[in-house]
């Protein structure tokens, strides 16, 4: 798992620090580095029931291929507590925290929105010793740019595994974000 998080880590960090040497780059802008948080909401039924989601932390990085297409890579931090109900009438609190890697391919409609779509390739969880892929998630959303350096965006994160015959696991998220562009 600790292989992992810092792969993906180095990674990010290595991509953007080569480009903000350049400084013909950092004039043009093709890599923007940024924050951004919100929230998640369950969009599906599951026998998992959400008691709290607590806002989500990331950082990400924006690589400008055109002047309408970019590749931005993500790194979050998730808490959820919730609890599982099962069939025979077990019940299991769990107490997650997650550390997610999106990737997602923007196309910039204009300077105010943009819409993007792309999975999450890293989602693993800090405390339960799960590590690597856990699902695999379509993402699609949508981003508009308020001021110069603020901006809000709106996302819909659907799980591929599917429904199993006991439980039902398919994770479908909407979150709720704000970002600031460095």
């Amino acid at each position: 798992m600790r292989k992992t998080i810092l792969l993906f880590t180095c990674l990010i960090c290595m991509l953007s620090l080569q480009a903000q040497t350049d400084a013909e780059q950092l004039k043009d802008k093709k890599v923007t580095l940024g924050l951004r948080t919100g929230y998640e909401f369950q969009a599906n039924n599951s026998s998992l029931n959400y008691k709290l989601n607590l806002p989500y932390i990331g950082i990400w990085s924006d690589f400008k291929f055109s002047d309408n297409w970019s590749l931005q890579l993500e790194l979050n931090l998730r808490s959820e507590k919730r609890e599982r109900f099962f069939n025979n009438g077990f019940r299991e609190s769990i107490n997650e925290l997650y550390l997610t890697g999106p990737v997602l391919l923007k196309f910039h409609l204009n300077k105010k929105f943009k819409i993007y779509t792309g999975t999450q390739v890293l989602s693993t969880s800090l405390r339960n010793d799960i590590f690597g892929i856990k699902k695999g998630n379509g993402i699609i959303g949508i981003e508009y740019k308020t001021i110069k350096k603020i901006f809000f965006d709106v996302r819909f994160r659907h799980g591929f595994e599917g429904q199993r015959s006991i439980n039902n696991f398919r994770d479908n998220r909407i979150s709720i974000g704000v970002g600031y562009k460095f």
